[in-house]
């Protein structure tokens, strides 16, 4: 018995499905799609941080204000710090005392850096002191 070849049409009928290699570039160009995403979001998000991060710094500058108004132009000592801000009153909830990274305003006085009575800063993502992410109240002026 004879066999004949297939015809053009009846070839193009039998492959419905993609191969195994065209897959795998798909999914390795969506892969390479969502890792560039996910890396820019992460980049917004840490800049929002920060951003958050300064505006409750002027918050609490704005405590701190209040707090001096308060108590006859004394600021909280160093040994007080920013929980006097709970004890007076101004502050209800000490998470209003934490930066974006949910780690606590660091209070100093005298001051250091700025141009206050008072450093008023965040140690920033790193969480080390002096170093290029730290958001303080000299950086406003």
């Amino acid at each position: 018995m004879k066999t004949l070849p297939l015809s053009p049409l009846r070839a193009n009928r039998r492959r419905k499905a993609f191969t195994l290699m065209e897959l795998l570039l798909v999914l390795a160009i969506i892969g390479l799609l969502i890792g560039g995403g996910a890396a820019v979001y992460g980049g917004i998000m840490e800049q929002a941080r920060g951003t958050k991060t300064e505006a409750k710094l002027g918050i609490i500058n704005g405590y701190m204000q209040m707090y001096q108004s308060r108590q006859n132009g004394k600021l909280p000592s160093q040994s007080a710090g920013l929980t006097a801000l709970v004890n007076a009153g101004i502050v209800t909830d000490d998470s209003e005392l934490t930066d974006a990274w949910g780690n606590p305003f660091v209070y100093q006085i005298p001051a250091k850096k700025s141009k206050d009575k008072y450093d008023l800063f965040s140690k920033g993502k790193d969480q080390l002191d002096g170093t290029a992410d730290d958001i303080g109240n000299w950086l406003s002026h």
